[in-house]
């Protein structure tokens, strides 16, 4: 009897959003180390083209497709260019997002419906645009990259941990839906703490300010996590290893959650 299910995602195919850096780039890597092909969705084209060359330099099938996850074109135009490199898709993961540390007297409509754009909105025009090529696939997985702002907030997460929290939920209402409809699709999200990326540092000197040390010293392990560890949940919940999961919510943020 075979007692586990590996974590291989050989002949898989995913497309991942803003995914030329950060938590996106390390998601890809660990994809393709897991034996999957990858389609690099961003904005950044540059850093995007980069980053698919760095893949491919190291042996893995990844390519770079410009991404507005505000637009709905681009988002099938991102879907068409992945079956059409890759023979199909079996894995979307939403990443691509922005933050603000603004107050809800300082915060203004315009900005809230900009985050609302990208982060809850991008991910559902994700979704939308990817469902039926991933079920024509055979099935697949979704992760959405949510965030542990969706259980701990403060004064300046107004829109950024109201969008993920609506990302959370909306993660959960399609798992539902796909697994009553047998569409064999998993749904799941991942809820990153803080970790070492240009969304949160934005620069090496970041690193040492106070807020960002009071921060680094809350969490139980110590630590900031690492890009690649994120991936690596990611990477988890892709692949056949997580075949019984679906409506999850994986927190990775070194225990800050809980604590």
């Amino acid at each position: 009897m075979q007692r586990t299910n590996s974590p291989s995602l050989t002949g898989k195919a995913a497309l991942i959003s803003g995914a030329a850096r950060g938590l996106g780039a390390a998601s890809a890597w660990a994809i393709c180390e897991a034996g999957g092909q990858v389609m690099i969705g961003d904005l950044l084209v540059d850093r995007g083209e980069e980053t698919a060359a760095e893949l491919r330099a190291a042996g893995h099938a990844a390519q770079f497709v410009r991404l507005d996850v505000r637009d709905e074109a681009a988002w099938a135009a991102a879907v068409d260019a992945t079956v059409q490199a890759f023979g199909g898709l079996h894995i979307l993961v939403n990443n691509a997002g922005i933050a603000t540390a603004v107050t809800v007297e300082d915060l203004t409509v315009a900005d809230f419906q900009t985050i609302l754009d990208i982060n809850l909105l991008g991910a559902f025009r994700g979704m939308q645009a990817a469902i039926p090529a991933i079920k024509a696939s055979g099935g697949g997985a979704i992760v959405n990259i949510s965030s542990n702002s969706t259980r701990r907030v403060s004064a300046i997460t107004t829109s950024y941990a109201a969008t993920k929290a609506a990302v959370a939920n909306m993660t959960k209402s399609a798992a539902i839906h796909l697994a009553q409809s047998g569409a064999n699709i998993r749904v799941n999200s991942v809820h990153p703490g803080p970790h070492a990326t240009d969304m949160l540092l934005g620069s090496d000197a970041k690193a040492d300010l106070p807020e960002v040390q009071a921060l680094r010293a809350a969490i139980p392990m110590g630590r900031m996590g690492e890009a690649r560890e994120v991936g690596a949940v990611v990477a988890f919940l892709a692949s056949d290893a997580a075949s019984y999961v679906t409506g999850a919510e994986l927190f990775v943020d070194g225990g800050l959650t809980p604590h």
